[in-house]
């Protein structure tokens, strides 16, 4: 599923977004799309704080008590990778909308197309990251891991064990820290301690003695970090809502 959310105080601009949105979903079936949207940044903001998230976010930049430049630098703070377009009616914040990693900026009044290009875009990086892979030298060769079929590592003598969905197991001589370095830009991978890196959407069952993976495989829960797993979890539960 892909998550878009619109921002903009005008009543009609936001009727205008809103509608330009449905008709891309509807000619776009196959991406799941579900579209909300909000007439106030602080209303957005808190419903962010309560947990909800957005893959795409389409962003005006006049706004009262909160601009789009900062909500947006407020999601690029929490280390959020969402698509970002720019709705305003100015060209006169360019610069500072790209130096936010936006993935377009429109000059009100923009056309159906100009939107459309701009949603095919944030959908394009997004099926890249849903993609991602990484390439590591293990000890019988090199391979391609993706990150869909990564189920967690395990330190082992200063190898990392990589367990796969399959039932495969990659040895990598690199340090835990190096390895999640690799891969942390994605929400999916959350660090155990200093011998574990799970894939919280392959996670099956989290207590406070393990977890257990859909695989069958099961791991001791470090329970100092109990609490943050359990809201990082949570977090990926509900971006899949």
């Amino acid at each position: 599923m892909i998550k878009i959310v619109i921002c903009d105080d005008d009543v009609n601009e936001l009727d205008k977004a809103n509608k330009m949105c449905q008709a891309y979903q509807k000619g776009h079936p196959e991406a799941d799309i579900k579209i909300s949207s909000f007439s106030s940044p602080l209303e957005l903001e808190l419903n962010i704080e309560r947990g909800e998230r957005y893959d795409i976010f389409l962003l005006d930049i006049y706004m009262p008590q909160m601009t789009g430049t900062e909500l947006a630098k407020s999601l690029r703070r929490s280390k959020d990778d969402c698509q970002i377009i720019f709705l305003t009616t100015s060209v006169n914040h360019a610069i500072e909308a790209f130096s936010l990693h936006a993935a377009h900026y429109l000059v009100k009044p923009y056309t159906r197309a100009q939107l459309e290009d701009g949603l095919n875009k944030a959908v394009q990086a997004i099926d890249k990251k849903n993609n991602a892979q990484i390439t590591v030298k293990t000890t019988d060769g090199i391979h391609r891991i993706n990150f869909s079929d990564f189920i967690y590592s395990e330190t082992d003598n200063h190898i990392q064990q990589i367990y796969l969905a399959d039932g495969e197991c990659h040895k990598v001589r690199i340090p835990s820290s190096e390895l999640f370095e690799l891969i942390s830009f994605d929400s999916r991978f959350f660090k155990c301690g200093s011998t574990y890196i799970i894939n919280v959407s392959k996670v099956e069952e989290i207590t406070r003695n393990h977890i257990t993976f859909e695989n069958g495989g099961k791991i001791p829960m470090q329970r100092r970090q109990y609490k943050d797993l359990i809201q990082r979890y949570t977090a990926y539960a509900l971006e899949s809502i």
